[in-house]
């Protein structure tokens, strides 16, 4: 079968982009190679591959499970069904902690996750010193690797639930994107989310349960002038700043992701 064939049959399946993303990954060329190989065969094996994954993507599995990788910041990162597809929003997260002069200074995130978060920050900053904890073993054997394969020795990896005892060292900067999804606001139509760890995505009052129980621990492992970076839903921005204004915190800027959302705060004590 033609290329150009078997990839305008797999267009009329399932997104284009989708479409171009595993024709590069099973084909192993890039976007402009598909269409200068557009009158070319593919062979048997290869166009198995291809129908197995639009299967799979027709089923609502998240592409980056389908092709065991994920595009996040300035690197290709393992993504394994073990934790969340990392997001486009959560870039701000990580553009705005890249903002601070982190030369020396020590950052914990919790909820690492596959790492994205950590790693895109401790590349960019040899200098600084990240504790990432969660509470999945199997999330911290996928930040793991995706660290070693960026040769990031500045971050230490820890198994830590946050809703046990806190034992951490005083930090400059806490950083968190902890599941916010209030699970009873949900359709069930949602895209992709469904296989995704529920742990990961969902939190109790409302998707406000650990972002507030966060806040409220957090404030005691900072040193003077730190900050908690949290991402959070936009409609719980309101409500999150005035809880951390009640609890000790002095001040609070909220950022907007691309969308234009307000997806980021940062609260100072």
């Amino acid at each position: 079968m033609l290329l150009k064939d078997k990839l305008i049959e797999t267009k009329n399946k399932i997104d284009s982009l989708d479409a171009e993303i595993i024709f590069q990954e099973i084909l192993k060329i890039d976007k402009a190679k598909i269409y200068s190989k557009i009158k070319e065969e593919i062979n048997k094996k290869d166009l198995d591959s291809i129908d197995f994954m639009v299967e799979e993507r027709l089923k609502g599995i998240p592409l980056a499970y389908i092709i065991g990788k994920k595009g996040f910041w300035k690197n290709d990162f393992i993504i394994t069904p073990d934790v969340l597809v990392p997001r486009p929003e959560t870039e701000t997260l990580v553009e705005a902690v890249l903002n601070e002069n982190l030369k020396g200074k020590t950052l914990l995130e919790l909820g690492v996750g596959s790492g994205v978060i950590s790693i895109s920050i401790a590349r960019e900053n040899k200098d600084c010193f990240i504790l990432a904890s969660d509470r999945s073993i199997k999330s911290i054997l996928v930040a793991k690797q995706n660290a070693q394969n960026f040769c990031c020795e500045n971050i230490i990896f820890l198994n830590h639930d946050w809703n046990n005892e806190w034992l951490f060292p005083q930090v400059d900067y806490l950083i968190s994107n902890p599941p916010y999804v209030d699970k009873e606001a949900t359709t069930g139509k949602e895209e992709g989310i469904w296989h995704e760890p529920e742990g990961a995505l969902f939190a109790k009052d409302r998707g406000l349960f650990d972002l507030q129980l966060i806040l409220s621990k957090g404030k005691d492992y900072l040193n003077e002038n730190g900050k908690v970076y949290l991402e959070h839903a936009p409609d719980q921005c309101e409500e999150l700043n005035k809880f951390a204004l009640e609890n000790g915190y002095l001040n609070f800027l909220n950022l907007d992701d691309l969308n234009g959302d307000k997806r980021v705060s940062i609260y100072q004590c």
